[in-house]
């Protein structure tokens, strides 16, 4: 259960930040004019969206539930192939900062994937 408690922590705080971030970045490029079909305020909304489920997995993934399990899977694979294609696409273009965070990306995708498919939490007596 540390496992899931450590994993469920790392995900509300990237839902949470991520999802501030994003929602700022959004509203600044709506501020400067910008259309609503516009690829940064869709692709703004988009990890708005991917952000809010993390941290509602997270909470799951603390009591390790079976639907935050799936849903926690699904994450750490899209988010991993997205980490991915940015350190194949861009490598350090922007800078150092950016491909180690993409590499702890990476990893933290990875982490959930161990955590999720080999520590299966114990069966609950319901009766």
């Amino acid at each position: 259960m540390t496992h899931y408690r450590i994993i469920g922590s790392v995900w509300l705080l990237f839902g949470v930040i991520g999802f501030v971030l994003s929602a700022i970045e959004g509203l600044r490029c709506l501020n400067m004019g910008d259309p609503l079909t516009d690829g940064a305020v869709v692709s703004s909304f988009i990890a708005s969206i991917f952000c809010a489920l993390a941290a509602v997995t997270s909470i799951g993934l603390f009591r390790a539930r079976g639907w935050a399990r799936i849903c926690g899977t699904i994450m750490a694979i899209i988010f991993s192939l997205y980490c991915l294609s940015f350190i194949l696409m861009v490598g350090l273009e922007y800078g150092a900062f950016w491909f180690l965070a993409s590499c702890l990306g990476v990893l933290l995708s990875a982490y959930t994937l161990t955590v999720i498919w080999v520590f299966r939490p114990p069966k609950q007596n319901t009766s």
